[in-house]
């Protein structure tokens, strides 16, 4: 890529964050912030606060805030899932790196209910009986969000289609 034309996709990306909305042409591209899903999956350790879950259990799209744990010492990605104070889960462990980091820089992340189970008893062990959605507002050039498995399942359930095929030893 010549200069000329890394120049040209630089203001249309800067530009587009001051002219939101506004139609920016950058080798035949449009930009807008929008706000996407990032993650979608259910909310780990809930067992270990089952008081606090069980007596105000939440439903579909409530709201969350996400909290940095930095000093837990199991996990230095830790991110805790907090609805009205009250701390539910963590993000999993194995999937939580990427979101910390974009906390740790100060990206602003919302969080809401996506899913809860229908089954929830105070005598079962609680694993996977609500899920968190996680949104960002981003960059992304119009008609180009990929439509794929992860828009409409948490990401245990989707189909893993990166590693698909045999496995080399």
């Amino acid at each position: 890529m010549d200069r000329a034309t890394f120049l040209k996709i630089m203001g249309a990306g800067a530009g587009s964050l001051l002219f939101t909305g506004l139609d920016v042409k950058a080798e035949g591209l449009r930009y807008d912030l929008k706000k996407v899903k990032i993650y979608d999956n259910y909310v780990r350790g809930v067992h270990f606060r089952k008081t606090d879950f069980l007596n105000d259990l939440p439903v579909m799209n409530d709201v969350l805030q996400l909290e940095r744990e930095t000093d837990n010492k199991y996990d230095r990605f830790a991110i805790k899932v907090m609805r009205n104070g009250k701390f539910l889960g963590y993000i999993a462990a194995y999937e939580n790196i990427t979101l910390a980091m974009l906390m740790d820089q100060g990206v602003h992340l919302e969080a809401s209910v996506s899913n809860v189970a229908e089954d929830i008893s105070d005598k079962k062990y609680l694993d996977k009986v609500f899920s968190v959605q996680v949104f960002a507002k981003l960059l992304v050039p119009i008609g180009h969000l990929e439509t794929n498995d992860l828009r409409t399942k948490r990401a245990d359930d989707a189909e893993d289609v990166y590693r698909k095929g045999k496995i080399i030893k």
